[in-house]
């Protein structure tokens, strides 16, 4: 769509590193790291295990080092996100892993997601803390993007990652022998994956692929009724969370956030029979009432703002 090439090298390159911290052995990443890389070698077998019309899956297992890897990669139909569903049975020691993806997109800062928002970080060591920041969190995204173009690698539970560059690099696995000789040795399960869009980081949806990689849609038994408990009218808007209230009372406690750095007003739905909204306190304490017409809730947010909504319903209806 874009008429562009995404990668500006092999993607989905793993990378394996002799890993020992001065201190903190479980812990630490020392930034000496990369000065020691360790060839991984062996052959890979790939085969095409799904080809239909809802997707299509590419198979990729390969021995390295003293472990092994069985990985589907997944393009679903319609979709933007390639996956990457990996299961690898670790036997290293003094080990750390990474996969990278260098990409054509130029930025002095990659973009992380942090609990409730995200911050940048510079992709140089031009200077000292720039430098001392050579690997950096992130929970479930980091992207790079020029103004109408973004790619972003998102992860189920991987949470440590260095950009350098234009290359986008998620750390996926340590071997430390202190305090516990066999602490990450055995069987790790595991998803990330590549997304690219074409605008602004605030029309790209990153935070909603990030969203559903992490939670995936499911299917269970129940009655045959579509309803939604609650809608929004901003993309950049997040429910968070929806809850019990801790006190017992049966109040309905709702947790949003706004995600993109944005002032933004919009329009909470529900289709829940609330008779009386107040925000509240992260302790769930009332504060504000809220005006809640025929289910419709408006409400105003400062750049990453969080908000919690103490809803009262009817418990007649």
């Amino acid at each position: 769509q874009a008429r562009r090439e995404l990668a500006a090298g092999p993607g989905n390159r793993l990378l394996l590193y002799k890993d020992v911290p001065t201190c903190f052995d479980a812990w630490d990443i020392d930034v000496t790291y990369k000065d020691n890389p360790v060839e991984i070698g062996g052959r890979a077998t790939i085969a095409v295990v799904a080809q239909g019309p809802l997707a299509g899956v590419v198979r990729v297992q390969r021995a390295f080092s003293a472990s092994t890897l069985q990985q589907d990669i997944i393009l679903r139909a319609g979709s933007r996100v390639v996956e990457f569903k990996t299961a690898i049975d670790w036997q290293e020691r003094h080990k750390l892993l990474k996969v990278s993806f260098p990409v054509n997109v130029h930025g002095n800062e990659a973009v992380h997601e942090i609990q409730f928002g995200h911050l940048r970080r510079p992709t140089h060591a031009s200077r000292r803390f720039d430098a001392d920041r050579f690997e950096v969190s992130a929970h479930k995204w980091s992207a790079l993007t020029e103004e109408d173009y973004g790619v972003a690698v998102l992860n189920d539970c991987k949470y440590g990652v260095s950009v350098t560059g234009n290359a986008i690099n998620l750390t996926l696995l340590k071997a430390p022998l202190s305090p516990d000789m066999t602490a990450d040795l055995g069987r790790h399960e595991f998803s990330y994956a590549v997304y690219a869009w074409q605008g602004s980081l605030f029309e790209g949806n990153v935070v909603r692929a990030g969203y559903e990689l992490n939670m995936p849609a499911m299917v269970i038994a129940g009655a045959a009724e579509e309803r939604s408990l609650f809608a929004l009218d901003a993309p950049n808007v997040v429910i968070e969370a929806v809850k019990p209230a801790e006190d017992g009372s049966g109040d309905v406690i709702v947790r949003l956030y706004e995600a993109m750095r944005s002032d933004t007003s919009c329009r909470l739905q529900t289709t829940l029979p609330v008779v009386r909204a107040h925000t509240a306190t992260m302790l769930e304490e009332p504060l504000k009432p809220v005006a809640a017409a025929r289910g419709q809730l408006r409400l105003h947010f400062r750049p990453f703002e969080i908000k919690t909504l103490r809803l009262r319903c009817d418990a007649r209806r």
